[in-house]
């Protein structure tokens, strides 16, 4: 007895081997990404990114070990190749890479690998820099009206400033940052509190 295959499902199966050999990364919305030549971008890798190049040259003013900036360098490489390829005509990305690159020449192969950041540097603060990244990736979501982005950066933006604020009061490590850095955590709360209210509130 023969079986033969419903056209629906005929349809759906050929759907699914045309999505399979689409090429990688093509989208709808490829061409909105290679328009972008530089400025802010809401992706958070793209603040992350900016992060590491502010915090390349803080740690170069603080002379922070030079095998601890070569390994944090390796990372922000990669970072900024991957973005790269999402914004291959951003400015932005070539000139922190070229940056990056001048830097890691200038160290060298004989620097100690396993050297740490010393205490303090915020280059080697998980928390800060994830407070940094989602309060910029809210406030750049709420500027182009994405107001579900920004209740999800603010909202994350707000968790990581809580753990940070909860660190200064019990002096848990902070006091080796440098100047500033405690009163940023309490301004950023503040501008973050905003953002997170007006996302709530265009979504209600």
């Amino acid at each position: 007895m023969k079986h033969s295959i419903p056209i629906r499902a005929l349809a759906l199966i050929l759907g699914t081997l045309l999505i399979m050999s689409a090429p990688a990364g093509a989208g709808l919305y490829d061409e909105d990404a290679t328009a972008i030549k530089g400025g802010d971008i809401k992706d958070r890798d793209y603040w992350r990114a900016k992060w590491d190049s502010i915090q390349l040259e803080t740690a170069i003013k603080e002379r922070q070990p030079e095998g601890a900036i070569y390994m944090a360098i390796i990372g922000q490489v990669n970072l900024l190749d991957d973005l790269a390829k999402k914004y291959p005509n951003d400015e932005d990305f070539k000139k922190w890479r070229a940056r990056a690159m001048e830097i890691k020449g200038k160290i060298g192969d004989p620097a100690d690998r396993g050297a740490s950041f010393k205490p303090g540097s915020l280059w080697n603060e998980h928390n800060y820099r994830e407070a940094y990244v989602n309060l910029n990736y809210g406030k750049t979501a709420l500027a182009q009206q994405d107001w579900a982005a920004a209740k999800d950066g603010a909202g994350e933006a707000e968790r990581q400033l809580a753990m940070l604020s909860d660190r200064i009061k019990n002096n848990d490590r902070v006091a080796a940052w440098p100047e500033g850095a405690a009163a940023w955590v309490k301004d950023a709360q503040a501008e973050n509190a905003k953002t997170l209210d007006e996302a709530k509130a265009k979504l209600k």
